[in-house]
């Protein structure tokens, strides 16, 4: 991590790995492990809160 990592160039990097995890779960042919893959996208993206929502 950057030590001028913007609060814009965080949110990007975690919808981009969000967007991964998605993806990686449209491939896996385990039912479970697809299951855990959505879920960890979900979480990503509902724990990073919105850049432009942040104090500047």
């Amino acid at each position: 991590m950057s030590l001028h990592e913007t609060p814009v160039d965080r949110a990007r990097r975690t919808r981009e790995r969000a967007e991964e995890l998605g993806r990686a779960a449209d491939r896996t042919t385990d039912p479970e492990h697809r299951q855990r893959l959505r879920e960890k996208a979900l979480r990503l993206l509902r724990e990073e809160p919105a850049a432009d929502s942040r104090p500047s």
